[in-house]
This record gives C-alpha cells, sequence and structure tokens, in this order.
C-alpha cells in the first residue's frame, strides 16, 4: 500500500492512518457515538487539518466520495486542498444502529448531510474501534455525495410546478398543447441529447427533466420498451423488484418480485409518459458527429423516421444503449450450416422447436434461459459450456446479498441506495466472499449435481456482484435450468472447443459432432466501446478510457462519470445502477452547464483491460 496521504482520495478513497486518537470516554448509545465523530471531523475539516483527518480513519478505514466537488477528479487532499464541507452531521438519528457484522466486526451506522458553498450533500458512516472495547469509534467508511446544487434544486416537493397559469391569458393553452409543443424542439435544439431509450436512457432523462434541463431522447425502436420485448419469449429480470424501482415512481405493491420482459417493457412505455419525457421513436443519429472546442457543443444530426433530418447543438452527448455493446459471434466457420444459426439477441424463444435438436453455445444467464425454454417447448438441447460458470440460485443467492438493502420492509429506497453505493468495490469484495461462501453451502445440493455431469463451476470468491463489476459477465443465476441439467434433461458438453458448424451440426475440436436444427450462440457482447464506435464514431471510442471492470482505485471506470471524451457521457448497467448513477450523472451535467466546474479525466481511471 501506498503512504498515507497519497491514498486520501476527494472521489473514491482508501485511507490509511498512522495514528489512533485516544478517546477519554466512550459515547453509549450510537447516536452519541456518531455525534462524537462528526463533530471531530467537521471540525477538522474545517481547519483543514490533513493531520487530523487522517487520524479520524482506521487503518484500513476508507473515505468514498462520488461527486463531492464541483468536478470529478479523484484527487488527494494534500493535493488538491481539503473540501469545504461544512454543517455535517447525524440525520436520521433513529436509523444509527450498532450493527453486528459477524463473529468478529461490529459498527456504527449512521446518515449524514452536510453542505459546501454551492451544494448540499449526503453521507454515511461505518464506524468501528480500533480494538474490541478500546471505544475510540473510527471510520471504516465515511461516504459522502453531492445531492442538490443551491438554487437549482429540483421542481419536486415544495419545488413542483404550478401545472396551470392562473390569472388572465391570452390564447391560452392547455397542458396537453404545450407538451406537443415541448416534444417537437421546434424553436430550439436541447441541452442534452441522450441515444437510447431503455432504463438508462429514461432515467437520466427523469432526473434532467426534474431539474428542468432540456433533454432530448432518440430511440431507435417504435416503442420504448422495445429493447426488452424484442427479447427471448421467457425473459424475466433476475434482480427482485426491490433493487429496481424508478426514480421519482416506484412499482405498485402488487408488482412481482421478477417483472417479466413484456410487463418492464410496458412500464418504461408508462413512465416516460408520466415523467413528460421528450422521445423520438424510429430515430437514430448519423455517426460522427463533431464537438466545436470553442462553443462547447456537439454537432449532431438526428435522423427520425416520417421527418427531415434534424441538425441539432446540443451541450451534452449520452449514450444510454445499455452495458452490452455489439452482439459478440462466434468466430467458427458457419458456412456449410443448413440449419438455423442466430445470436440470443435475436433469438424470439422455444416455441415452433419441438421435437428437434437443438445447440446452445454458452453457458451464463442467456444460455441458461434459452436452453431451458426449448426444453420445455419439447427440444432436444444440449448446452456447451466452453470454459466455467460462476452459478448461484435465486432462492438463496439474492437474499443472501441484498437482504438489509432491498427486501420486503426494508430500508426507505434512497436509505438503502446511499448505503449500497457507499461500499467501495474492494471493500464490498471482502464482505461477499463469506456471503458467497455461504449461498454456496446452501446451494451444495444443486451444485453438486451440476459437478456430477461434468458442469464446470467457477468458484469466484467475491460472487455475483464481484464477477458482474468486473468482468461483465459468466455467471448464471439460477432459476431452474440447473436441475435440468443436473437431471441430465439438458445435456452438456463441456471443455471442447467447436471447430466448425457441419452441415447439420456441431463438429468440436474432439470429433465429436451434435446433429443441430437450431444452433444458438449465448456468447455475449463485446465492450459498449464498438457501440460507441458505430453509432458515435471511431475517434471518440479511441479516445475513451477504459470502460468497465476495474480502475487503480478498484472502482468502475468510463461510465456514470467523465468518459475521456468532453461533454460525452456512458449510462449503463441494470436498474439499481441506473436509478442511483443517473443522480450523479444528472448532477455532473447541471454542474457543467452552470459552469461549476471543468470535468476532468483522471489519469487513475486509466486501464489496461483489453475487454474494454
Amino acid at each position: 500500500m501506498a503512504a498515507v496521504l497519497n491514498n486520501i482520495k476527494q472521489s473514491i478513497a482508501h485511507v490509511e492512518t498512522a495514528a489512533v486518537p485516544k478517546v477519554a470516554k466512550a459515547a453509549e448509545t450510537p447516536v452519541e457515538i456518531a455525534n462524537a465523530f462528526v463533530n471531530k471531523m467537521q471540525a477538522a475539516l474545517l481547519q483543514k487539518d490533513i493531520k487530523a483527518i487522517v487520524a479520524l480513519f482506521r487503518e484500513d478505514g476508507w473515505w468514498r466520495d462520488i461527486l463531492l466537488r464541483t468536478k470529478d477528479i479523484a484527487g488527494h487532499l494534500e493535493q488538491f486542498g481539503v473540501p469545504n464541507i461544512t454543517d455535517l452531521k447525524v440525520v436520521q438519528e433513529n436509523e444509527a444502529a450498532l450493527v453486528p457484522v459477524n463473529d468478529e466486526v461490529t459498527w456504527v451506522s449512521a446518515f449524514l448531510s452536510y453542505e459546501t458553498p454551492v451544494a448540499r450533500g449526503r453521507g454515511f458512516i461505518r464506524l468501528r474501534e480500533s480494538s474490541p472495547g478500546r471505544g475510540d469509534w473510527l471510520a471504516y467508511t465515511f461516504f459522502t455525495t453531492l445531492w442538490e446544487i443551491k438554487g437549482h434544486e429540483e421542481f419536486a416537493y415544495e419545488r413542483r410546478p404550478l401545472g396551470t397559469f392562473h390569472g388572465e391569458q391570452a390564447m391560452r393553452t392547455n397542458w396537453l398543447e404545450r407538451r406537443q409543443e415541448a416534444i417537437k424542439f421546434q424553436n430550439s435544439d436541447p441541452t442534452v441529447l441522450i441515444v437510447g431509450g431503455g432504463q438508462n436512457g429514461l432515467m437520466l432523462a427523469a432526473r434532467l427533466q426534474v431539474l428542468g434541463i432540456p433533454t432530448l431522447i432518440v430511440e431507435k425502436n417504435p416503442r420504448i420498451g422495445d429493447s426488452w420485448r424484442n427479447r427471448y419469449h421467457t425473459l424475466c429480470l433476475h434482480d427482485p423488484v426491490w433493487a429496481d424501482h424508478f426514480p421519482y415512481i416506484r412499482y405498485p405493491e402488487s408488482w412481482p418480485i421478477y417483472t417479466p420482459k413484456d410487463k418492464i417493457a410496458n412500464w418504461m412505455e408508462h413512465y416516460a409518459d408520466l415523467m413528460e419525457l421528450n422521445v423520438w421513436l424510429e430515430s437514430t443519429i448519423d455517426a460522427n458527429p463533431t464537438f466545436d472546442e470553442t462553443t462547447k457543443k456537439w454537432s449532431v444530426t438526428v435522423q427520425r423516421a416520417g421527418h427531415q433530418p434534424r441538425k441539432m447543438e446540443v451541450s451534452q452527448l449520452v449514450l444510454a444503449s445499455g452495458f452490452s455493446g455489439e452482439p459478440r459471434m462466434p468466430n467458427f466457420p458457419q458456412d456449410e450450416y443448413k440449419g438455423t444459426f442466430t445470436h440470443s439477441s435475436r433469438h424470439k424463444g422455444g416455441r415452433g422447436w419441438e421435437g428437434k435438436k437443438a445447440v446452445v453455445v454458452g453457458c451464463c444467464n442467456s444460455g441458461h434461459d434459452i436452453a431451458a425454454d426449448l426444453y420445455e417447448n419439447g427440444a432436444d438441447v444440449t448446452i456447451v459450456q466452453r470454459s466455467s460458470t460462476y452459478v448461484m440460485s435465486s432462492k438463496y443467492g439474492i437474499p443472501g446479498l441484498l437482504n438489509g438493502y432491498y427486501q420486503e420492509g426494508g430500508p426507505p429506497l434512497d436509505s438503502a441506495d446511499i448505503m449500497l453505493t457507499s461500499l467501495p468495490i474492494d471493500l464490498l469484495n471482502e464482505y461477499h466472499i463469506e456471503a458467497t461462501k455461504q449461498i454456496a453451502e446452501k446451494d451444495k445440493e444443486i451444485l453438486d449435481g451440476l459437478k456430477a455431469v461434468g458442469f464446470k463451476l467457477n468458484p469466484y470468491p467475491g460472487g455475483l456482484f464481484i464477477k458482474y463489476f468486473r468482468d461483465g459477465g459468466g455467471y448464471y443465476i439460477d432459476v431452474g435450468a440447473s436441475k435440468l441439467i443436473a437431471d441430465r434433461k439438458i445435456k452438456i458438453k463441456q471443455g471442447k472447443q467447436i471447430t466448425k458448424l457441419t452441415k447439420d451440426g456441431v463438429l468440436f475440436e474432439d470429433g465429436v459432432e451434435l446433429k443441430a436444427d437450431i444452433v444458438v450462440a449465448a456468447t455475449g457482447y463485446a465492450s459498449m466501446r464498438t457501440t460507441v464506435a458505430r453509432v458515435i464514431s471511431e475517434d471518440v471510442a479511441k479516445r475513451m478510457g477504459q470502460c468497465w471492470g476495474a480502475d487503480a482505485q478498484g472502482e468502475i471506470p468510463g461510465v456514470w462519470r467523465n468518459s475521456g471524451v468532453d461533454h460525452f457521457y456512458l449510462m449503463c448497467g441494470n436498474m439499481f445502477q441506473a436509478r442511483c448513477f443517473s443522480k450523479h450523472v444528472a448532477l455532473q451535467i447541471q454542474m457543467q452547464e452552470l459552469g461549476l466546474g471543468k470535468s476532468v479525466y483522471p489519469a487513475y481511471k486509466d486501464g489496461n483491460d483489453q475487454r474494454f
């Protein structure tokens, strides 16, 4: 580990301490412990006393921040200065708690609020003693994030719009007429242009709409939600309802735990309408938009079905086409094959394949779901596993990772989001190692069954979330296909590479040929950089930094923050990530538009992971 002061980060930080202060008298309740710590931290911040700040952290303590200052830069306190935090205090005092994490670890947790000269922020602390019983509660995690800009808060609650105009007004228009006019952008260009109308585009647009920032979504499909409707027949979300709410509008209490694809598609369509989002359907942008370094605006041409091309000058360009890039097709020869060969992204479902032979190449979520669907529709199915797969059950895995955050009767959504995002990914990994072991013990029967038929498990120590954060895939959340494989109802071909597709089947390197009427390549997707290259430009794709995996601080680089290209952002991820990080992307955009700071791409975000 590096020296103490070189590890205190403004943005996502790991802090090592060299000294432990002595505490004369230990506080008694969680609120008292939290308040005592906060008072010391506030005093040290006001005095710009780096040594005193450092002394308030454990040796293994972390300071994690998402948007503390007016520019997105990870810097050291010594280099960039101590942030001007004032009015730091414990809030929601009834939720301050003494949390026995395991036999060895107990911490005090509490929610915080604070102010800077231009903004208000929120935070969360976890305090631990330097040694059991010492009474010197020090920061294990100290989380801060900007929440709103003073004078530019969301148009919500006491700032909600009136909805009409009272008093005399000539040629009065009603709400519907005003909405129809706003969507046209006839006399002005949007400030923000978002390419993609899935969950990421919609949630970011909603955040910007409520901040009063003119925003337009261009979506290639005929309807909002088609990106989900057009997926395979049986697709359901693997994340539970409690983690998947959209900003401002929550699902009804009767919403199913796991949302079917067509249901979430319809929800997105209604959400766009209710949140008054400006969407142009059946629309795309021309490749190679240009950025003017003087005006700091992108020149973009939008192609919209039934309309003339529209050239726009926009301040911010956002690609929200999802985590996945272009479909990754296998490179084995396919020309001889006379059957149906398709990528999982284009596979519509198992109906019509009764009595036919199917081979599914790829052994992660989509591969398992598609194989199970084909089997249930009467096909003779073999799934091809070329390497290994991390497997956990939905029954035990999802509660094992999300309980305490997202569950029935759990914390308020904003609180849960702050609690989970307050954990640095490297620290989350440490705690998920034990959780992953416990999940595997509960899943022992099905895991043993898989191993017995030759399925190769990947015992990934950090489990599902860390596998997703670090690799972007390589896992299966079991909702039934594992038992079909263990029971040999779905056959497994493991560890052998495919040589080619023959006229009527799949030939492997060991000489085995499997006959197949349909071959589905559930082989995943390339980096989102490939979509940037196709939709935006090769130049932007080359200039971007790494856009997933891990940076030098263990965090996910490139997305939800400065991408390495000025005024260009990437929005991607599941529903939870879209909800949480759309807040921070919207704030970054708002601060740029208000002239509160230049977004800077920090060197530590550079990575060498060629996958991303």
